[in-house]
């Protein structure tokens, strides 16, 4: 998804999601949550663009550019573990966090093992929902 790059006063929250419709409604829930802050959500809806990012091959955004980075776990071209191992072999200092619809121990523990900071089950509860909240704010603001 190609995007015009927004006003470099804000800090942006990068999260990658290739369903559109899951893109668009996880993406409404975050502002919601943290919408006293002037943080912006950029999608991206392939991995590739993603990798294509880290590789320093985006027109419009650095990976600097992000405060906080959320990767689906399951997506069409890569997955949250390509992405994750493609970030820690860039030594990517930006917080990632994978927002998922898979509840299972073992994606969250080689999330872990790839570098992740967090793992969210999408939709699970409103404790879930309020974890990853709390995430964003505290990443956001130390990366300031």
């Amino acid at each position: 998804m190609k995007n015009n790059k927004i006003n470099s006063a804000k800090k942006l929250i990068l999260y990658v999601e290739d369903e559109e419709f899951q893109a668009k409604l996880f993406s409404r829930i975050i502002k919601s949550e943290i919408g006293v802050f002037d943080y912006e959500i950029v999608i991206f809806n392939k991995g590739g663009d993603f990798i294509n990012l880290l590789n320093l091959r985006n027109e419009d955004y650095k990976i600097e550019d992000f405060g906080v980075i959320l990767l689906d776990m399951e997506m069409h071209d890569f997955s949250g573990f390509d992405m994750l191992k493609e970030a820690q072999a860039k030594f990517v200092e930006t917080p990632i966090a994978i927002l998922s619809a898979i509840e299972d121990e073992s994606f969250k523990e080689g999330a872990f093992a790839f570098g992740a900071k967090d793992y969210f089950v999408k939709g699970k509860n409103l404790q879930e929902l309020e974890r990853l909240r709390l995430f964003i704010v505290e990443n956001m603001n130390s990366n300031q």
